[in-house]
């Protein structure tokens, strides 16, 4: 989870590189927004991702993607951390590796000595959540990102797909990693000015799978300040949903940037395709969290309870982790957990 040791080995990064795309928006390039407006959010962590065996996962995203390794943390007790989790009696370790020119990292979180029952999630299962990469040698780099061990192609033909839009054509890809994360790749044929060095380039948006937009989109917005404005319709765009490995399926989308940043986050919901629910912990591999810097963790937790969201930190109240870092966890609709940590002294 959210440590000291991983939020000083987090590099932030103001905005998002021109010409991010995801499903959400794989038919336009996207100009870096300005940040959004900070309220009870004022920052975003990482995407954690509750994983099975911390070495195969560091070596697909480090060995065979090429990002680079920002923190470790080893096994070993810490009974703040077990309680803000709720994994008492369980041990963590951690891996944060860096997504160039944004400010969310990938963390990678291995847990022992607790019981743990892997989710297996799809990418349109509710609580299910994808990051997306703009990356440049797609067709040199595929095989071996195929052939890494568990890892599975879910766009169509289990080779990258060529989409043809307004603007021209794209080549993309959608894979799970062995946790089953999803992460979606687009080529960049022609790198901008100024783009970092190596395989992945850039990172585009947060997209979690929704069960629900009209609840998932009041409950963001009347909670936490986003701004996020209600997917109008259904796409039936079945290239890009055979490409996204859902095929037959309708999604819509809400976006909004995460406050205080110009990260933007896109909740999908999926029609016309079996869907089931999650229901991982802390512990459970395939298992996410959305870590968020927030102003008054206390007060907003407060909120949240008046509000009936459930929580997951033992005691259903913020847990002082460190000198000037107070962390909870919560619930969002769809399971999708919410690490809200509050920074410095107040």
């Amino acid at each position: 989870m959210l440590r000291v040791q991983g939020m000083v080995a987090r590099a932030l990064c103001a905005g998002v590189l021109a010409g991010a795309v995801s499903i959400a928006g794989a038919a336009r390039a996207q100009q870096a927004p300005q940040p959004a407006p900070a309220g009870d959010v004022v920052g975003v962590g990482n995407f954690a991702h509750i994983v099975a065996d911390l070495d195969r996962s560091l070596g697909f995203y480090r060995d065979v993607l090429g990002l680079a390794v920002t923190g470790n943390i080893p096994f070993g007790p810490n009974d703040a951390v077990a309680k803000f989790g709720h994994t008492e009696g369980g041990q963590s370790r951690v891996a944060v590796v860096k997504v160039p020119g944004i400010a969310m990292g990938i963390e990678l979180i291995e847990y022992k000595d607790i019981e743990r029952k892997a989710q297996a999630p799809r990418f349109y299962d509710p609580g299910a959540a994808n990051m997306s990469m703009r990356v440049h040698g797609l067709e040199e780099r595929f095989p071996k990102i195929a052939g890494y061990p568990g890892v599975k192609i879910l766009t169509k033909g289990g080779t990258p797909a060529t989409l043809t839009t307004p603007n021209g054509t794209l080549h993309a890809v959608f894979l799970q990693d062995p946790d089953g994360f999803v992460v979606e790749m687009l080529d960049v044929a022609n790198p901008p000015a100024g783009s970092p060095e190596g395989f992945v380039i850039g990172g585009g948006s947060f997209e979690p799978a929704v069960r629900s937009s009209e609840q998932s989109v009041k409950f963001y917005n009347d909670l936490f300040g986003f701004d996020f404005k209600l997917g109008a319709s259904f796409n039936d765009n079945q290239e890009m949903a055979a490409t996204a490995g859902a095929p037959g399926a309708s999604f819509r989308q809400s976006t909004a940037r995460i406050p205080g940043t110009s990260m933007p986050m896109t909740l999908i919901e999926f029609k016309n395709i079996e869907r089931k629910e999650l229901s991982g912990r802390t512990q459970d591999p395939g298992t996410t969290v959305l870590q968020l810097i927030v102003k008054d963790v206390a007060a907003l937790s407060a909120k949240l309870k008046a509000a009936g969201v459930p929580f997951v930190t033992t005691g259903a109240a913020p847990v002082q982790v460190a000198p000037g870092l107070k962390i909870v966890i919560v619930k969002d609709p769809n399971n999708l957990l919410l690490e809200l940590a509050e920074r410095g002294q107040r």
